[in-house]
């Protein structure tokens, strides 16, 4: 078997090996080749950056990297990482992680991250032993939405206009990294934005995907989602969302989700390696 970068693998490629290291996952799942495409893009990935497990030349395991800034620093977000069923407990992810590591360090990068499900104990094992830890969790929804109509003084406004900088004293949470501002802004072609405002001033916002119906972000003002939170989703279209990655310790937007009996359906944890 060889490791070498993916800047020479097809997406395609890759995309196949992706869907077959995710057909056992928790949650279904069949990434689209647009769905990849656009997300990683988004992220900032780099092929070269990149690599994968080949067994006589066909690829069995890989780690994507996009080069970000979280916060201020500059890191390698693990965007995606798969193992084929058949080449699991093999030790692969810890030598695709050494090779990866001495490339990035030669590349001035010296930290990673990474997010993973809280039920995948294999896969944080592994993380762990490479050198991961848990730096905080997420909560993830997913809900059936058949719409709300209130009586307020203030407007909501649904729009594929909007400013990321007018929500900046909105935040009720550290986004993850993939929902931070310059990273949405590659495709904010397919962003719609509800907004609560009242005399031109916002008071709450989200910000959701038209395609996938996921929710990226939102916030309002004051944490206070007992005023705020239905009124705002009053004005999101009739669908099926997903809301991802709110950090857990924000109790009043998680007790408002309750409330709306949106489905936990599953958590995540954000982890970082310094090396």
């Amino acid at each position: 078997m060889e490791i070498k970068t993916l800047e020479k693998t097809p997406i395609e490629e890759i995309l196949d090996t992706l869907n077959l290291a995710f057909s056992d996952y928790f949650v279904p799942i069949n990434f689209t080749l647009d769905y990849v495409k656009e997300r990683w893009t988004a992220s900032g990935v780099d092929y070269s950056l990149s690599f994968g497990v080949f067994d006589q030349n066909k690829l069995v395991g890989f780690i994507i990297h996009a080069i970000n800034k979280y916060g201020d620093v500059k890191v390698a977000y693990n965007a995606s990482t798969g193992i084929i069923p058949s080449y699991r407990r093999k030790g692969l992810l810890t030598e695709l992680y050494k090779k990866a590591i001495a490339v990035l360090r030669e590349k001035g990068i010296t930290k990673s991250t990474l997010e993973c499900i809280t039920k995948n104990d294999r896969a944080i094992s592994a993380y762990e032993k490479v050198g991961f830890t848990i730096n905080r969790k997420y909560h993830l929804y997913k809900f059936n939405w058949e719409g709300v109509q209130i009586v307020s003084e203030f407007k909501v406004k649904e729009s594929a206009t909007f400013s990321f900088q007018e929500f900046a004293q909105l935040q009720n949470y550290i986004p993850s990294i993939e929902n931070q501002d310059h990273c949405l802004i590659q495709y904010q072609n397919n962003l719609h934005c509800v907004t609560v405002y009242d005399n031109k001033e916002a008071y709450a916002y989200l910000i959701y995907h038209i395609h996938s119906k996921r929710i990226h972000r939102l916030g309002v003002k004051n944490n206070n989602w007992e005023k705020f939170g239905t009124l705002l989703f009053s004005g999101l279209p009739k669908g099926n969302y997903n809301i991802i990655n709110i950090d857990s310790k924000n109790e009043n937007i998680h007790q408002f989700f309750k409330k709306m009996n949106f489905d936990n359906y599953i958590d995540q944890y954000d982890m970082s390696f310094s090396f």
